[in-house]
């Protein structure tokens, strides 16, 4: 006689769902107040409604060029207002130095600045990051400097979003 068992299989079921692919879209920062927290804070909700990763990078994030710059879907700048500024000067010669390296994978850039009274938006500075980004085949979405609250500015973070989410879905075409 002889010792048996059975022997049962067991049935695995599982469900494939479409999991979105991790993207991440970097905000260059280079000074923080109340409406830049409020920007930011609006970038940050419209982004996690379309299930992008928000990464706050500072000039330190850029000159090391840590983990934090790598693998960016896209690349959002603060431009500071004034054209005159150390700040601004600071901005530039920090972006020359880190924009290869940072708009290198990138599909979309942008940038936002805050108006204030007495001045208007760097437009050269704004220039300078639009001509960057088509030189390194990254798509150029503009710059905005319209009020955290206003339909303008959510119009501006929805296409950007959106910008991203088509990059990511965008089909690969292989070289023959």
């Amino acid at each position: 006689m002889s010792a048996g068992y059975d022997t049962q299989e067991r049935v695995i079921v599982t469900q494939d769902h479409y999991q979105p692919a991790v993207v991440s879209v970097g905000v260059v920062l280079y000074e923080w107040n109340e409406a830049i927290r409020q920007r930011v804070q609006r970038l940050g909700s419209q982004f996690g409604n379309s299930g992008i990763k928000l990464q706050l990078l500072t000039h330190s994030d850029l000159v090391r060029q840590d983990d934090k710059t790598k693998h960016l879907q896209g690349v959002i700048f603060q431009l500071p207002p004034n054209g005159d500024s150390p700040l601004a000067r600071r901005f530039e010669i920090i972006f020359r130095q880190s924009h290869q390296a940072l708009l290198a994978d990138c599909d979309v850039a942008a940038a936002f600045t805050v108006t204030e009274d007495d001045n208007l938006s760097n437009i050269e500075l704004a220039m300078q990051v639009s001509f960057a980004s088509h030189g390194a085949d990254c798509h150029w979405l503009g710059l905005d400097y319209s009020a955290a609250d206003s339909v303008a500015f959510q119009s501006w973070c929805e296409g950007i979003a959106i910008s991203v989410r088509q990059s990511v879905n965008k089909p690969a075409t292989l070289a023959a």
